[in-house]
């Protein structure tokens, strides 16, 4: 058995960590990837390039599709497994396994949940049609989230899901071989400015708007690290013309985010707002929650969220905001946030067990099911 590995952004470091330990599994590995405008990366291997995508613009992927549907028909055999990111190519995977009546497994992982899947525009309804027709039929789900299928598939959707497996979005320790997660705990003073980190995909407009009133109220020193998307690039112009709000460029992941965390007391690890009743914001986890527990950060959460409510389970390890109500959010972080308050929630975190943060069995699970579906 080999594996085709489909990646619909081949820079994205999730699914490079995902990639990465795959690789360990001794399964020969092949790779088909489309490319984006991202972060800085690196691979082991090279990829198949089947094209580049931009976001959102589904009606241009045509050729994207053309060239995956040729690539399934030439390299996958009975007994394959297909590993699969999005959920456009999981569909041209899923035709062209019926199309050459061939016999490969599909492994589809869910990151995230787009928002077109919870719209009620027609669009959003037909792929919402598609979705529980196709779902059932695929060989294994992964989910970063348990959420997902609990939430979303099982409870919203009621969609049936033959086998799943949960490989959340937590810390591959062997990438941080010389890391020391104790080496980052501030030492403050009551005279010192906490300093809150923004990292990743900075794509929240809510969070950079309640950042921004923080830093000019010279509340707090913000340190914001990664890439704006088109539609919050922007903001970028205008931190430029601020104090106590800095923008320290792309960073790479696993290698920059040690020092990254050792700069910080505090870490905005809220998903990104949306005020609506159901959506991805829910049910999905973000990466600076198992970072912060990882780096023994407190962290920002926002209300009614999954980190949300996997904090309240360790502890109440993190302060719960709503950027619904940004004026209140600033008021209770201006309270909440001391040098008392950050070192009692860095005492509990250094008790949380290392399960709930690093990666353990997962991959050995995903083999025995690999294994079983064969």
């Amino acid at each position: 058995m080999k594996m085709i590995f489909i990646s619909n952004n081949w820079a994205d470091a999730h699914q490079q960590t995902r990639l990465h330990a795959l690789l360990n599994l001794n399964f020969p590995v092949v790779c088909l990837a489309v490319f984006r405008d991202y972060y800085p990366f690196r691979s082991l291997i090279t990829p198949i390039r089947i094209g580049a995508m931009t976001h959102a613009t589904y009606p241009k992927r045509i050729c994207v599709y053309l060239r995956l549907f040729n690539q399934i028909w030439r390299r996958t055999e009975k007994d394959d497994c297909v590993y699969v990111y999005g959920f456009d190519l999981m569909l041209v995977t899923f035709i062209s396994r019926i199309v050459f009546q061939k016999k490969f497994k599909i492994v589809y992982e869910v990151p995230d949940i787009r928002e077109l899947f919870f719209s009620s525009s027609l669009t959003g309804k037909l792929i919402r049609w598609i979705e529980k027709i196709v779902i059932p039929r695929i060989d294994l789900l992964i989910v970063t989230s348990p959420e997902f299928v609990s939430e979303y598939f099982i409870r919203l959707r009621k969609i049936y899901v033959p086998d799943y497996l949960i490989i959340e979005n937590k810390i591959h320790y062997e990438e941080f071989p010389h890391s020391d997660t104790q080496s980052g705990l501030p030492v403050l003073t009551n005279k010192q400015k906490i300093r809150i980190g923004y990292f990743g995909v900075l794509r929240c407009a809510a969070t950079l708007n309640c950042l921004i009133e923080l830093a000019e109220k010279n509340l707090f020193e913000i340190i914001l690290r990664g890439i704006f998307m088109p539609a919050t690039r922007y903001y970028e112009s205008i931190i430029g013309d601020l104090d106590h709000i800095h923008y320290l460029g792309p960073y790479k992941v696993p290698e920059d985010l040690s020092c990254m965390y050792s700069g910080v007391d505090v870490i905005w690890a809220a998903y990104p707002f949306s005020d609506k009743e159901a959506g991805n914001h829910l049910f999905a986890r973000t990466n600076r929650f198992y970072e912060s527990l990882f780096f023994k950060k407190p962290c920002i959460v926002q209300k009614g969220t999954a980190d949300a409510s996997k904090a309240k389970l360790l502890g109440n390890i993190a302060i719960e905001v709503d950027l619904k109500d940004i004026p209140q959010t600033i008021k209770e972080l201006s309270g909440k946030l001391n040098p008392d308050h950050l070192k009692s929630v860095q005492n509990l975190l250094c008790c949380i067990p290392e399960s709930h943060y690093q990666i353990t069995t997962e991959y050995k699970d995903l083999a025995k099911c690999l294994q079983r579906n064969g």
